[in-house]
């Protein structure tokens, strides 16, 4: 699994051999057709998008996988009061929708919700909501008292919203199924602010000390926590993967480890089956000039009601 998830990611962001480019370049006439449906249903007149009676503040991203929308959605909500996040709750066992939490008050387990809703919902004290109709989740937000809502990956929604991309710039720079953009590059015109990494927000990484450990987890691109945690044993899943008891056991067992090191989003998953786990924090620094352009969004939204 470590070998196939580590290739796809390769060949997805940044192919190095010449099968795998010779497969982008295959793929190429599905590309275009992808291309075609992503435009004709992208929102591109802003007059038309609907306004929801409250303030919306889209994160999103234009590539396939994390480029780190929900812990920059937990820094960003910590920066404002009575803030919902409405999201999708990416595969998780139930439909329609569901407040998470209320004000940092649980009130679903993680099936329900799914991973990176309770993890926002764990470690901020936002009300969350998850539902596949934005538009609904965003009503529910306003029903319950909140005074703004943060759209977790609402690029594309069709709704009046401030639209924060968190850019990636990868190598291959061609779309699905070709590459790993979902948009292609020139979507970015449509957001309002385009943030980089280091230069717009930065991540604080901090590593505990194991010993005897494993890395394990189930996020998008996980390859990239081995810049910061060294010589450790890890076993790697698709993302949002939903573990089970036994392969948890099975693998600490192969690997003779006795402690788990992994993420925040995947210790929401892993915390009340009873093994040993230590957490890898990440925080997120959103730079001042990146709040102050949000904090006049919504003193202009203020003034048109």
């Amino acid at each position: 699994m470590n070998f196939l998830i580590s290739w796809v990611e390769e060949y997805l962001f940044y192919p190095k051999g010449f099968f795998q480019k010779c497969i982008s370049i295959i793929l190429l006439p599905f590309t275009l057709f992808y291309c075609l449906i992503v435009y004709l249903r992208f929102p591109k007149n802003t007059k038309k998008l609907k306004n929801m009676g409250i303030p919306v503040i889209s994160v999103g991203n234009i590539v396939v996988g994390g480029s780190g929308k929900t812990p920059f959605c937990i820094a960003l909500v910590q920066k404002f009061s009575d803030v919902a996040v409405v999201l999708r709750g990416y595969n998780r066992a139930s439909k329609g929708l569901f407040v998470v939490s209320l004000r940092g008050e649980i009130l679903e387990d993680v099936s329900v919700s799914g991973d990176e809703a309770m993890e926002i919902a764990i470690f901020s004290k936002a009300t969350v909501i998850v539902c596949e109709d934005r538009k609904e989740g965003i009503a529910k937000a306003k029903e319950l008292g909140a005074k703004i809502v943060v759209l977790d990956d609402g690029f594309d929604k069709d709704v009046e919203k401030f639209n924060l991309v968190l850019d990636l710039d990868i190598s291959n720079k061609f779309c699905l199924p070709s590459g790993g953009y979902r948009y292609p590059r020139k979507f970015l015109k449509f957001a309002d602010m385009v943030l980089k990494e280091n230069r717009d927000f930065y991540r604080n990484v901090n590593v505990p000390k194991c010993r005897n450990c494993i890395l394990i987890s189930a996020i998008s691109k996980p390859q990239r926590l081995l810049e910061f945690v060294k010589n450790t044993k890890y076993y790697f899943f698709p993302d949002h993967h939903n573990y089970t008891y036994q392969e948890i056991e099975a693998i600490l067992q192969k690997y003779q480890a006795k402690t788990i090191l992994t993420t925040n989003k995947d210790y929401v998953k892993l915390k009340d089956m009873g093994f040993d786990i230590k957490v890898i924090s990440l925080n997120i620094e959103i730079s001042h000039k990146v709040i102050e352009k949000i904090e006049e969004y919504l003193v202009k939204y203020d003034k048109k009601r």
